[in-house]
């Protein structure tokens, strides 16, 4: 990684962590252009669509990412992703609420965006345990030193 892909990595994550999800993905697209074959760039820029609630742009960026991946011969790798991306990128319908429901608490955007967050590093953590137990990680041996 470049110095300037890695100075515009940061800037993204710094921009993000302020709430300007639209900044980093400016940020992150200038680091796909100057990149376009580093994976963690497709990666995080289709992260930074989803938290921004763009679905079809997480999708065709997600697409990309994994589109990379298998050509690199990361078939396993692609296909944990590949799940990982059904499970995060699904359209969630729209309910309406009858007028006579109960008044109900709705979230702050702060709240929402959050749980998104909450959300995506929880997904990334059983996409994680996934690929460790698919590979046959020791991790999970009983007994004898780590």
């Amino acid at each position: 990684m470049t110095g300037e892909l890695g100075a515009l990595l940061n800037d993204a994550a710094t921009v993000s962590r302020a709430g300007d999800h639209s900044a980093a993905i400016a940020t992150l697209s200038s680091a796909a252009r100057l990149g376009p074959d580093d994976l963690t760039v497709h990666r995080r820029l289709a992260a930074a669509y989803a938290v921004a609630g763009d679905l079809e742009g997480a999708r065709r960026e997600y697409h990309r990412f994994i589109t990379r991946l298998a050509l690199r011969g990361s078939i396993q790798a692609a296909a944990i992703e590949r799940s990982y991306a059904k499970v995060l990128l699904v359209p969630r319908p729209i309910t309406q609420v009858p007028t006579e429901a109960p008044a109900r608490h709705e979230l702050t955007e702060d709240q929402a965006r959050a749980l998104r967050r909450v959300a995506v590093a929880v997904i990334a953590i059983a996409a994680t345990v996934t690929a460790m137990i698919v590979a046959g990680a020791q991790i999970f041996a009983s007994g004898g030193a780590v």
